[in-house]
């Protein structure tokens, strides 16, 4: 069950709401007038939903052929050079 607290409490006890969310690590709800306005995440579950994008994206990357396979050093290093070029430019 999510955990839920009203916009009032968030003006007054904002510090512990944010406590909570990074110690629960789960997503609190936000109500006015008993609708949902939004959520407050721990930071700790942010990077996971992070996290979990780019392993979703670079999937799909792989999936479409997007990607290449470095077998050697010499290969490793010639990529990160070609990065380099690239962000310098």
């Amino acid at each position: 069950m999510f955990n839920i607290v009203s916009a009032r409490q968030i003006q007054r006890e904002y510090r512990k709401v944010l406590q909570k969310a990074n110690k629960t690590k789960e997503p609190i709800i936000v109500m006015s007038n008993n609708k949902p306005l939004g959520a407050i995440i721990g930071l700790d579950l942010l990077e996971k939903f992070q996290i979990e994008a780019v392993l979703k994206k670079a999937l799909e990357d792989y999936k479409a052929g997007k990607t290449k396979t470095i077998s050697t050093i010499e290969e490793l290093e010639a990529d990160f050079e070609q990065m380099r070029k690239e962000a310098n430019r």
